[in-house]
């Protein structure tokens, strides 16, 4: 049996490609899984515990689970402003360690310790830091990586986290033993040394890329307020190519998407779909069992197709998956499973090829400004939309539901006759 799986590894594109990684590429994928066991620990509860502390019985949950969003987009949206600047000026290597810690570990640690909502929202003003670490780690990772193997290492990414998925039950036993509050100060706690311990391991191996040592020197005695009047331009640059235009929309579209799925699926589960709250954790396994099998036989088939096709099917998939809660309301696992596997199915052609196409099509030298201000954008448009959703979820829970369906077809509709097809396609559109 041992001898069969190890067969069909060995003729897995996808991995082939992935033991080849060098350099920071590398360690980018080997640390991943500190930051992504805990990550999925914690994700299934993170509502509940927010619940549990804010209180159940609270006439305004859903506005306030909402309010919690946006205060998190909000710090993101200043973050993506500064990212650019900031990783510029000290480099994308120390730029992911700092913010790292700020936005990680430092945020999971007020987690672990929340006693009410403001807790809470001082939690989401740290980790809404991360766009800053975020634009030096994908620098890191993707500027001295041969173009090619771009696509692979967002989907070794991707692979990690789901294969962390698979630890959940370590949190469900937690939940069942010791209830919801002690069981993810606990969790949170674990999380704070382990992303702790991730950041500064990346930092101790990677090295500072040739692009940052470059900008470095370049912005070296330019003061901070004179490196943000080049944004001007780079707002131009976006709103001028069609291929960034596009991508705007579709971070719009992802952005939106992931506060209905991180915030209002779970409390949807357990009020309309009758789902216990300890089940929750069963959840994203399901959804990375389904992605991983997904992964290792069609990924690769996936990388060589056209960014347009990839992502009119992806975005349709997404939803199809907010319709099934929608439409087994009371049939408890049947919506939750049907749900969960469409969207697992979506994430898989949709997040991979959004990542790297962020990278290969975007400006080298203006790489980090152009990717933190085309999230700005995005952040600006969406940072609203958590105490909007909020609001809605309180007036009905279905509400979210039916507007995700409709952002996503119209994200479809658009790439699918958008003209903006580079004369590169595929996994190896930028060399």
């Amino acid at each position: 049996m041992a001898n069969a799986i190890s067969r069909v590894l060995r003729r897995s594109a996808l991995l082939n490609q992935l033991m080849s990684l060098e350099g920071n590429a590398k360690w980018c994928v080997l640390c991943e899984p500190f930051w992504a066991i805990t990550n999925a620990l914690y994700v299934a509860y993170a509502v509940e515990y927010r619940k549990a502390i804010i209180g159940l019985d609270n006439a305004n949950l859903g506005t306030l689970l909402g309010l919690l969003v946006t205060i998190q987009l909000a710090a993101q949206f200043i973050s993506s402003f500064l990212g650019g600047v900031i990783t510029d000026k000290l480099g994308r290597r120390r730029t992911c360690y700092y913010f790292d810690l700020l936005s990680g570990a430092l945020s999971v640690l007020l987690l672990a310790c929340a006693q009410n909502f403001w807790w809470f929202a001082a939690a989401m003003a740290f980790s809404g830091c991360w766009q800053i670490n975020t634009n030096a780690w994908n620098g890191l990772l993707t500027e001295d990586c041969p173009p090619k193997k771009i696509p692979y290492a967002f989907s070794g990414i991707t692979m990690v986290q789901l294969a962390a998925t698979f630890l959940t039950p370590i949190s469900i036993i937690l939940v069942r033993q010791f209830d919801i509050i002690p069981a993810l100060r606990g969790v949170y706690l674990f999380a704070f040394l382990s992303q702790a311990f991730k950041c500064t391991l990346l930092f101790l191996k990677a090295k500072e890329t040739e692009q940052g040592k470059k900008r470095m020197a370049e912005t070296r005695k330019t003061p901070f307020y004179r490196m943000f009047t080049g944004y001007g331009r780079v707002v131009g640059l976006i709103f001028s190519t069609p291929v960034t235009r596009l991508l705007l929309i579709l971070v719009i579209t992802i952005g939106i998407n992931n506060i209905i799925i991180n915030t209002f699926f779970y409390d949807f589960a357990t009020e309309r779909l009758g789902l216990p709250t300890a089940s929750l954790g069963y959840i994203p396994m399901i959804r990375a069992a389904v992605c991983l099998l997904f992964m290792f036989t069609a990924q690769s088939k996936i990388n060589e197709k056209s960014h347009k096709a990839v992502l009119s099917i992806g975005l349709a998939l997404y939803a199809i998956a907010f319709a099934c809660p929608l439409l087994f309301q009371g049939a408890s696992w049947l919506g939750a499973v049907l749900y969960i596997f469409f969207e697992a199915i979506a994430n898989a052609f949709v997040i991979p090829r959004k990542e790297s196409l962020l990278f290969l099509y975007v400006d080298k030298k203006e790489r980090a400004r152009v990717y933190a201000m085309l999230h700005v954008i995005a952040l600006a448009i969406t940072s609203p939309f958590g105490a909007v959703l909020g609001a809605m979820s309180d007036r009905n829970r279905l509400y979210p539901f039916l507007f995700a369906i409709l952002v996503s077809l119209g994200c479809s509709i658009l790439v699918f006759r958008s003209r903006a097809e580079s004369k590169h396609t595929g996994a190896t559109a930028a060399e």
